[in-house]
């Protein structure tokens, strides 16, 4: 280790996702020096049920430790000056003694081992809907409705339906706090948790001056959990803090030990995954094209997985339908969270993929060149642009010349079918010395402007596969993807198969840039600044195509981190805050988030022109979906149904 990095501070950070935990080491700066994951099970014992255990998480949580700590000789655990935990945000059951407790329908012995209901987990159906009817005042700071992910609807399901696990527990904590109240033995439960999942709203809290204000007596005893009220919140949290807060005297003597760690190490307030991930990056310094730093309230953190968490955080409230929130506290205290987001954008990525007839060509190719699928993609839509840009002038040629030999190549490089036919017919008719009325001059130059986007300008998409999060909150939306063919149906062979699915990975991205964009303009429409940056993190960040697809879309600047592990940063940042490295948590973000690289929006007008003439198609399809489900409801068709869009649609 450098000379530079011995009077350095270290932080530890742990997160646990959905199939794994992870656990990393940086310094002061922010950077990440080493990591270690372990993976974790799931229990699906039925459709829509998902379990986990807590005791499976600690342990495996404090091997990837142990193994963390081992891979640097440097530094010791003594120097470790503060550790921060993050989790999904799944509920964890414990008995009376904090036991495991049994959230399982089934009857194994090991059946107490699976006390976590997923986040992803749907059993509470009715129970949401339940609770959305009562319409309470708490609900307008969870964006009107409480989503089946929150923990609410979960409480419900087990008073209703595992009635010796709510009768017999003696915690319900989200796993955030379980991992601080296992490495401390203190029950303190993080603002960020309990606002965004819990209807906790800390705003009322720091009104009274009194943790327990946060809670609504009359919410619990409308949707039947007046036992919480009866016994003051005793089992979901009396002691409420802020990220970053130092918790009791650091860790027990046993959690050190299972850690590898030294006994009182602080251990600060953690928070939920995606909200770490927002705490890892938007602290970074970053300047508007004018030299100006841009204000944290002008920022907005897209953490992009399996879903998208968008976050946004501003000095008041501002009440937007279909966003959850706004939160108080829940990243950075004194701000309110705004967190729309999307249900599905790594997976919809996948399943596109994995769905279509040419994914074992295409697995095949990737793994003989020893990348990823979409890594091949991208560069295959290169070089389709490529041959497209190639034969928009060999085509010109051909539609002049008196003879055409050596002009066949084109053929390879059609785009359908129907492109092929044409292109053969004229180039018969070329060497007959007949220009082709179907190929003149320009005439491609006109549909093709030497960039991938235009490669999708026949598909349209929809990317509410899993529903949509924001800004419809609509569960039951579903996915449209337009343009469809029979092209070489009859031969499906190996080129032709992944120029296809390239085209149509092309068109998810953009939808998914195009939903970033719907969010964005739904903001600003109720009054939230305008972002002037997107700060993207998480694996699906890393896709090249993806980032620029969303710089050209939305028309703003892309910020990527400098370390791409920004959950782990987010976690160790509230760790540091804790240890007393740091003022405040805006302090220890300042110095330990960082921007590696910034994207800017392609400033091609023709480029411009063409999103926007998409994105007028893309909102065009939700009223065209949502005309569709009213008419099989038997409902007639609203009022301006078939309007038309907004900028001129003629063929480009």
């Amino acid at each position: 280790m450098g000379e530079e990095n011995k009077a350095m501070d270290y932080f530890m950070g742990a997160d646990c996702g959905s199939g794994s935990v992870r656990v990393g080491i940086c310094d002061s700066n922010g950077r990440l020096l080493a990591s270690s994951v372990e993976k974790i099970s799931t229990n699906n014992p039925r459709v829509d049920f998902y379990e986990q255990s807590s005791e499976e998480i600690w342990t495996n949580l404090c091997k990837a430790s142990k193994d963390c700590l081992a891979k640097l000789k440097d530094v010791t655990p003594a120097k470790i000056k503060g550790i921060g935990f993050d989790a999904t945000c799944s509920l964890v059951v414990l008995d009376k003694k904090d036991k495991p407790l049994s959230v399982s329908m089934g009857s194994s012995r090991d059946e107490n081992k699976w006390n976590i209901i997923m986040w992803r987990d749907h059993r509470a159906t009715k129970e949401t809907q339940m609770i959305n009817e009562t319409n309470h005042e708490v609900l307008k700071y969870i964006g009107g409705r409480v989503s089946i992910e929150m923990e609410t609807p979960k409480l419900v399901w087990l008073k209703n339906h595992k009635k010796v696990a709510w009768d017999n527990a003696g915690r319900f904590m989200d796993l955030t706090d379980f991992l601080a109240y296992r490495a401390t033995g203190v029950d303190v439960r993080s603002k960020c948790t309990l606002a965004c999942k819990w209807t906790y709203l800390p705003h009322k809290a720091e009104q009274a001056q009194n943790c327990k204000a946060g809670w609504s007596d009359d919410f619990f005893q409308k949707i039947g959990l007046e036992e919480f009220v009866e016994e003051n919140y005793m089992r979901i949290g009396q002691d409420v803090k802020d990220i970053g807060e130092s918790i009791g005297s650091g860790l027990t003597k046993e959690a050190a030990r299972q850690l590898g760690l030294v006994p009182g190490t602080p251990v600060g307030v953690g928070l939920i995954d995606a909200h770490a991930g927002g705490l890892g990056t938007l602290g970074a310094k970053i300047e508007d094209n004018f030299g100006r730093e841009i204000p944290l309230e002008r920022r907005m953190a897209l953490i992009c997985g399996t879903s998208t968490c968008h976050l946004t955080l501003s000095k008041q409230p501002y009440f937007v339908p279909g966003v959850w929130g706004p939160f108080r506290d829940a990243v950075v205290g004194g701000y309110w969270v705004l967190e729309p987001g999307q249900s599905a954008t790594g997976a919809l990525m996948d399943f596109i993929c994995k769905s279509h007839w040419a994914y074992p060509f295409v697995q095949s190719e990737a793994e003989k060149k020893q990348m990823s699928i979409f890594d091949l993609l991208n560069d295959h839509l290169q070089l389709m642009k490529d041959l497209h840009s190639k034969s928009r002038r060999i085509y010109s040629k051909i539609a002049m010349a008196p003879s055409v030999s050596g002009f066949e190549q084109p053929l390879a490089c059609a785009s359908s079918y129907e492109d092929a036919v044409r292109i053969k017919q004229a180039i018969k008719e070329a060497k007959q010395g007949r220009p082709s009325p179907g190929l003149k001059p320009m005439v491609f130059n006109k549909l093709w402007k030497g960039h991938i986007a235009f490669l999708t300008k026949d598909f349209h998409c929809l990317p509410d596969y899993y529903g949509n999060r924001c800004p419809f909150a609509d569960p039951d939306m579903r996915g449209v993807l337009t343009g469809l063919s029979v092209f070489n149906t009859s031969a499906k062979t190996k080129s032709s198969g992944i120029d296809e699915l390239a085209v149509r990975y092309l068109t998810v991205i953009q939808a998914l840039a195009y939903s970033t964009r719907h969010i964005l303009e739904s903001l600003e429409a109720a009054g939230v600044p305008p972002s002037e940056a997107l700060f993207m993190c998480g694996g699906v960040s890393k896709n090249p195509v993806f980032v620029a697809e969303h710089a050209d879309i939305t028309g703003r600047m892309i910020a990527i981190p400098r370390d791409k592990e920004t959950v782990l940063i987010g976690a160790a940042t509230a760790g540091a805050c804790a240890g007393g490295s740091y003022k405040c948590l805006e302090d220890a973000m300042k110095a330990m988030n960082h921007v590696g690289r910034v994207i800017k929006p392609n400033q091609d007008p023709a480029l411009a022109l063409y999103h926007e003439r998409k994105y007028q198609v893309f909102l065009k399809l939700y009223k065209d979906h949502m005309a569709y489900r009213n008419i099989m409801k038997g409902q007639p068709p609203q009022e301006g149904d078939t309007d038309q869009c907004k900028v001129g649609c003629s063929l480009m």
